[in-house]
């Protein structure tokens, strides 16, 4: 991985957002792999080292609940941390995210400033 600190695998399929996030991610050395729904993230987990799964929860043919869940159900990458992103802000929505078992939820558009700060506190949490 040279010299990226982790590399962060984004489930997005709205291009805009997902520009967005990796130009942040990648400002700071962080390796980004893209995929756009939940079924190409289950084909990159099956071949990179990811440190972190970062995925929206409103997607078309996978969402991030389904993704999740198939994340968590398998044994290889059940303890890699997932972070749920969505523009559906609200406290309901944050607590139900949590409560299904994602490591961490982020209201869109993320803030560029303190963003990664709070990854980094997740990641070394682990």
């Amino acid at each position: 991985m040279s010299d990226q600190k982790w590399q962060i695998l984004i489930v997005e399929d709205e291009y805009d957002s997902m520009q967005m996030v990796t130009a942040i991610l990648r400002f700071h050395n962080i390796g980004v792999l893209l995929a756009h729904n939940g079924r190409e993230c289950l084909e990159l987990l099956d071949n990179n080292a990811v440190t972190l799964v970062l995925t929206d929860l409103s997607m078309p043919e996978m969402d991030g609940w389904e993704t999740l869940n198939a994340i968590r159900a398998n044994p290889r990458t059940k303890m890699i941390p997932v972070v749920a992103i969505s523009a559906y802000h609200s406290v309901e929505v944050a607590e139900k995210a949590l409560t299904a078992g994602f490591n961490g939820f982020y209201a869109k558009p993320v803030s560029a400033k303190t963003f990664v700060q709070n990854l980094e506190k997740l990641i070394s949490a682990q």
